[in-house]
């Protein structure tokens, strides 16, 4: 059921119901908490968090001069999706890609969340550190149990002076897991269609923070199919382990551990048996782990990554086996002093980045170094200015090259009033082709070893604004970029890359919350509304110079919640519109649920209400080589209990 009217009645409700509350608070003059209207002081700092990605030191969000939004795990998990990359999705300012069910890695190709339309311009970060592969750029957040974390905070817009090559379009910064002051101890289990479980357990208090996590669900048949050459993809049945572990031995000190390891398996099935199927069993596994020593002026930092998936096509055994691997390790530190009233920042940072592709081009690395250093000064007690700047040096092997690049950045955050800040910053964004881009040989692609580093301008400038009643963010948004890779499917297969002469995105962002009865003291004090998205116009210049659209136009959600301490109720719309290669438009429906009963809550959730046929990627376009779609989940059903004593 793609366009049934029961659905289109839904959203507009829910959309009626986003936009009635905005207008009725904007005139709202007494400020109330929206879950205690005794204490409106603390609702504002609840609403006000204090974030470490947009300056490596915390900052309180509404004072950075960066468009950042944070995720509690509590949030995430209150979206009732199945992991981390699902649960960003439906916060709504992502364009979400994937190449099999629950985002899972298929041979290599992972699920991504592109940045207002921007493909491949995003930088995935644990902890600060980063965890793409130089291989191909690629993470996999399908790992990550939701339940493993602490939040996410994402910035949007270049931060390529802060965070060094890769930050295009912005930084995923995945937080792990604090240690609490209490003990406490955690038991879950959610069970679903598709024989889905999930089991979780953990324990946890000042010093150590534990958690284990497994996740299984039964083969899915026809999770893509390919018009063109008649045949579709099939799974075999999914199992996770996921592993956490965060010590704090002393004060300041940290070492944390984040580890999972699945099994799955992909069936290649033609239409009418014209061939025999082609069936892969597959392995993946993600290690990350750092050290670090963080006090309010200084932050020392050692951390590595790793990344492995094994393929074994089974139904061929004169195939060799896939060994696949993308490993990470590096040293950062950054230290913040105040002189003559201004706040300076300086800091340094050593990236190794190694990928062993055994039968596409074996081995390749390159270092990465970085100095930076930042000002920022407050004016008036109202503007704060900032200028940053890092210059980065890449360090190619034998066959790569070397590149020195200068990365300058400028923001500005204005006090208007208590409630209202305007911001605006300007930045140099830099990427680097990848190990894949310059050197991959096979019969469905070969790297092309000519291209050139991606480089650009970004502009923002927007409003920050926040009563109880209403939290604003909005941000206009212009992204110039020269040499931007895209892929070059003009000659067929194999696919090949080249760099788009002119590639640009232009658009505005927004993220509102509202709490329409803050004032009150009864039950309607509970309810909020939010909304997230982005409409942008992705562009690039293809071979022959011509413009073609490289990335969904339009990408919002539409949520209503009730939140008590018994009961939690979620309805969320997924919209995404606009889009590149022919690609349909997709809305989803899902919900989320919690109930208090004795020490525990019980949980319930539906993914894809009105099971519509997603299409999570693809190309349709008519000039395809290949046209094909990869599909989202159908409508799934979850149920589980969960307890913390």
């Amino acid at each position: 059921m793609k366009n049934g009217v029961l659905k289109r009645n839904v959203l507009r409700m829910v959309l009626g119901l986003l936009l009635l509350p905005a207008f009725t608070s904007a005139n709202a003059e007494d400020a109330k908490n929206p879950k205690d209207v005794k204490n409106a002081e603390d609702a504002t700092t609840e609403l006000d968090p204090v974030v470490v990605t947009a300056d490596f030191f915390p900052v309180k969000e509404k004072e950075s001069s960066r468009f950042v939004s944070v995720y509690t795990a509590e949030e995430l998990k209150e979206t009732g999706a199945d992991n981390l990359v699902d649960a960003l999705r439906r916060k709504g300012s992502f364009a979400y890609n994937a190449l099999g069910p629950l985002g899972i890695n298929h041979g290599g190709m992972n699920s991504t969340l592109s940045i207002r339309g921007v493909q491949d311009g995003e930088l995935v970060l644990i902890n600060g550190s980063p965890i793409q592969g130089a291989a191909g750029q690629g993470y996999d957040l399908s790992a990550f149990p939701i339940e493993q974390i602490e939040r996410v905070e994402v910035l949007r817009g270049a931060a390529s002076t802060l965070y060094g090559a890769d930050a295009m379009s912005g930084v995923i910064n995945i937080i792990t897991k604090r240690n609490p002051s209490k003990t406490s101890t955690r038991a879950a289990v959610e069970l679903g269609n598709f024989s889905y479980v999930n089991a979780d357990v953990g324990f946890q208090n000042s010093v150590v923070n534990a958690g284990f996590n497994y996740q299984h669900m039964e083969g899915i048949e026809e999770i893509s199919r390919s018009f063109s050459q008649k045949y579709r993809y099939d799974t075999s049945a999914l199992n996770k382990y996921s592993l956490n572990l965060n010590f704090t031995p002393f004060e300041n000190l940290h070492i944390d551990y984040l580890g999972s390891y699945y099994t799955t398996g992909f069936k290649k099935v033609y239409d009418g048996n014209k061939k025999p199927m082609e069936g892969t069993d597959q392995e993946d596994y993600n290690q990350f782990a750092d050290i670090r020593y963080d006090t309010d002026d200084l932050r020392v930092k050692a951390f590595g990554s790793y990344s492995r998936i094994n393929r074994d096509e089974y139904t061929d055994p004169d195939e060799p086996d896939d060994k696949n691997s993308n490993y990470n390790y590096g040293l950062e530190g950054d230290y913040r002093l105040d002189f003559w009233a201004t706040e300076l920042t300086v800091g340094g940072d050593y990236v190794y980045r190694g990928a062993d592709y055994n039968n596409q081009y074996g081995k390749h690395h390159r270092n990465d170094y970085g100095l930076f250093a930042q000002l920022k000064r407050e004016f008036f007690n109202r503007l704060m200015l900032l200028v940053g700047a890092r210059e980065q040096f890449i360090i190619a092997d034998s066959d790569g090259e070397d590149y020195n690049i200068f990365l300058p950045t400028f923001g500005a955050n204005f006090t208007a009033t208590d409630t209202l800040n305007l911001f605006a910053n300007v930045g140099k964004a830099f990427r680097a082709p990848t190990f894949n881009n310059l050197y991959y040989d096979s019969s469905f692609l070969k790297g092309n070893p000519n291209l050139k580093p991606e480089m650009g301008w970004t502009y923002e400038a927007g409003v920050k604004w926040g009563i109880p009643f209403t939290q604003i963010r909005l941000a206009g948004f212009y992204m110039d970029y020269s040499d931007k890779i895209e892929i070059d499917r003009s000659q067929g297969y194999p696919l090949t890359y080249f760099n788009a002469g002119n590639y640009k995105s232009t658009g505005v962002e927004w993220q509102i919350d509202v709490y329409p009865f803050a004032n009150r003291q009864d039950l309607w004090n509970n309810l909020s509304f939010y909304t997230g998205g982005y409409w942008a116009d992705p562009t690039a210049e293809d071979t022959e110079g011509e413009e073609y659209q490289t990335g969904p136009k339009f990408k919002t959600a539409l949520g209503a919640s009730y939140l008590s301490d018994n009961l939690v109720l979620q309805l969320t719309a997924d919209i995404l519109t606009s889009r590149e290669d022919n690609l349909s438009n997709n809305t989803t429906l899902d919900f989320f649920g919690k109930y208090k009963v004795w020490k525990g809550f019980i949980t319930a959730a539906v993914s894809n209400i009105f099971n519509s046929t997603v299409e999570v990627s693809g190309d349709l376009s008519s000039t395809a080589s290949n046209q094909y779609v990869y599909y989202g989940m159908d409508r799934m059903f979850k149920i589980g209990y969960e307890i913390s004593f």
